[in-house]
């Protein structure tokens, strides 16, 4: 396959995929094997198979309404792709315990896909998503706290917003 219909196949992944939640998408571009490697904070295994990543797509979509995706940059090599990518979205849904805040959330990450034949055959994801924990956790108005103890700080936040539902 050219670069160019593999940079097609990036951006049916991450954007119209994610964007429409049309999960006939995923077994058009995902190879029966296909593993993704992220780090998701689940049990389940959402990343191996066409199958589990349809799951994750709708687990995001109900916990985000009105979710957008953007492919920001997009390079290719062989049979690799990566997209630099950002996501916006409100959270409406529940979030692993978390009752729906109803803020508007921003975040971005990377993508490397490997592709043959057309379907993506490995993927490596990496996003950040501390900045979507700060904003979900973070009363409105106010900065997140910096350093260590910040760090924990925040953590206990989110905990006692999901204690509370």
């Amino acid at each position: 396959m050219s670069l160019e219909e593999n940079k097609a196949i990036a951006r049916r992944f991450r954007e119209d995929l994610w964007n429409t939640g049309d999960l006939a998408l995923v077994d058009a571009i995902m190879a029966r094997d296909c593993e993704v490697h992220a780090r998701v904070p689940f049990t389940t295994d959402f990343m191996r198979g066409p199958e589990a990543m349809g799951q994750l797509v709708l687990f995001y979509r109900i916990a985000f309404s009105d979710l957008r995706m953007a492919i920001d940059q997009i390079v290719a090599e062989g049979d690799l792709v990566v997209t630099r990518w950002s996501g916006r979205g409100r959270h409406t849904g529940d979030l692993l315990g978390l009752p729906p805040t109803g803020r508007e959330t921003f975040t971005s990450g990377m993508d490397m896909l490997r592709i043959e034949d057309g379907k993506i055959v490995e993927g490596w994801v990496s996003w950040d998503v501390l900045a979507l924990i700060e904003q979900l956790a973070v009363a409105p108005g106010q900065a997140p706290s910096v350093g260590e103890a910040g760090f924990l700080s925040l953590l206990e936040s989110l905990w006692k917003m999901r204690g509370a539902a």
